[in-house]
């Protein structure tokens, strides 16, 4: 996708939200999560589930074993739905370089960098390629209580109403669903379901 094309999409996506409803106040949270491997002599996942950690409040937690040595280029897919009798595609659809996106932390503003922001304080994700999983960046991390192995974890990761500042969603049910390649085919891919609620319909 072109840089005109992708910023036109973002500019029409913004004004639609905040013609309409998507400034109100939410609560949000996750609802479901799966994952699935699609090269199985790449990736396992040992553990791809939400906890409750309080009333109303769900952590996401998974743990995808890498079993191939480190890497040093992926390219994600990150799609974006909402529930309209069944899930349909919502606006983004975007593939992009991973590594080029952690390397450029002031990147512009993207659906992609709105979304690794977001996990990257509750994962070993935040830092720049060569991927070795384990032993890059600990001391932003060191307070998570996950071991440093072959792994890409996210503990606990709580869906918060601050993620929509620049992204205000209206009311409903959505679905992300990321992708995930390296050299060119894709390993593995985990959707997440998110409630978004309108405080004004209580």
């Amino acid at each position: 996708m072109s840089f005109a094309i992708e910023h036109t999409m973002w500019a029409v996506f913004m004004l639609l939200l905040l013609s309409g409803r998507g400034m109100s106040s939410t609560i949000s949270r996750f609802t479901n999560i799966r994952c699935e491997v699609i090269e199985p002599t790449f990736v396992a996942f040992d553990q791809c589930e939400l906890k409750m950690l309080g009333r109303g409040i769900v952590g996401l937690n998974l743990r995808a074993q890498l079993l191939k040595d480190s890497f040093t280029k992926a390219k994600v897919n990150l799609c974006l739905y909402r529930k309209f009798s069944g899930y349909r595609p919502f606006i983004f659809n975007v593939t992009f370089d991973f590594c080029k996106l952690v390397a450029k932390s002031n990147d512009n503003l993207s659906f992609q960098k709105i979304y690794f922001d977001a996990v990257a304080s509750k994962s070993n994700l935040n830092h720049s390629c060569p991927f070795e999983v384990c032993c890059k960046n600990e001391e932003s991390i060191a307070s998570l209580s996950f071991p440093f192995q072959r792994e890409i974890i996210v503990q606990n990761f709580v869906f918060k109403d601050e993620f929509l500042k620049y992204l205000p969603l209206p009311t409903g049910e959505y679905q992300v669903q990321l992708t995930a390649g390296v050299d060119n085919e894709w390993k593995g891919k985990v959707s997440v379901h998110i409630l978004i609620h309108d405080n004004n319909n209580k």
